[in-house]
C-alpha cells in the first residue's frame, strides 16, 4: 500500500480499505442508520422511548467534548499527493450517500464497468416521499453522485452544471434498484452525462446532465474503451 495519497488517484464514491480506526466508525455508522430506520412508525412503549432518547443524548454530550480533524489540512496535503491513509478515510468516507462511515448513506454502491457506472441501492423508510415510494428529491441526489463518476474515466473534475430528470415511475422502497450512467460527448469544459435507473429490469428514471470541469477541459483517460472516439 503507498505511503502518500493525492486527491485524483481515488475513484469517485469508491470505499477505500479501512483502518482499524475506521473499522469501528463504520460499524457505528451502521447501527445509527439500522436505529434511523427501526424509528420510523416505531410501536415502543413511552417509557422505553424516553430512556433511548436519554442514551442518545448522554452519547451526543460525550461526542460533543472531542474536536474535528481539520478539513482544509486533510485536502490541502491530498492536493499536493502529500496524504495518509487517513486522510483518504477522512475525506471520503464520511460522503452523503457512499461513504461507509455516515449515517446517511443507504449504502449506495458504485463501480465502474467498462464505459460505464453501474450502481445499486436499496432504500428503507428514512427515504420515503409517498407512500412506499423514494422521494423524488432523493433520487435526484443519488443521479447527481452516480453521474458523477463518470468523471473517472475523463482528466479533470468539475461540478454539475444542470441535471434533467424524468420520473418515468415510482421507484418503490425495500427494493433493489440497479443504475446505470454513460459519457454521452465532451465538449472543452463540459461533460454530457446520461443516468437510469431500474427496478426488477424496468427503466423507472432518465436524466440527463452536464458538468464543468473546474480546469481546463475535460479529456478520455488512457484505456477507455471511448477514448479516441472524436469528440465535439
Amino acid at each position: 500500500m503507498s505511503d502518500h495519497y493525492g486527491l485524483f488517484t481515488h475513484r469517485i464514491a469508491e470505499p477505500h480499505e479501512p483502518n482499524e480506526e475506521y473499522q469501528t466508525r463504520r460499524a457505528l455508522a451502521a447501527s445509527l442508520r439500522e436505529i434511523q430506520d427501526r424509528l420510523v412508525r416505531l410501536d415502543a412503549p413511552q417509557d422505553m422511548l424516553e430512556h433511548w432518547a436519554a442514551q442518545m443524548a448522554t452519547v451526543a454530550e460525550q461526542v460533543r467534548d472531542y474536536p474535528r480533524r481539520g478539513q482544509s489540512a486533510i485536502f490541502q496535503r491530498l492536493y499536493l499527493e502529500q496524504g495518509s491513509h487517513r486522510d483518504v478515510l477522512d475525506a471520503f468516507d464520511h460522503e452523503i450517500m457512499t461513504g461507509l462511515s455516515s449515517s446517511l448513506a443507504p449504502p449506495l454502491s458504485l463501480w465502474l464497468d467498462g464505459d460505464v457506472v453501474r450502481g445499486r441501492a436499496n432504500l428503507g423508510l428514512p427515504w420515503q416521499g409517498p407512500p412506499g415510494r423514494v422521494h423524488g428529491g432523493v433520487v435526484a441526489l443519488i443521479l447527481d453522485i452516480l453521474m458523477a463518476k463518470t468523471q473517472d474515466m475523463v482528466e479533470g473534475i468539475g461540478m454539475t452544471g444542470t441535471l434533467n430528470i424524468r420520473y418515468q415511475a415510482g421507484t418503490p422502497l425495500k427494493t433493489d434498484i440497479d443504475m446505470e450512467a454513460r459519457i454521452q460527448r465532451l465538449d472543452g469544459r463540459k461533460l454530457f452525462v446520461e443516468g437510469l435507473f431500474f427496478v426488477g429490469g424496468e427503466q423507472v428514471v432518465r436524466a440527463e446532465g452536464v458538468w464543468i470541469c473546474a480546469r481546463g477541459d475535460y479529456r478520455w483517460r488512457e484505456g477507455f474503451p471511448l477514448r479516441q472516439q472524436e469528440v465535439s
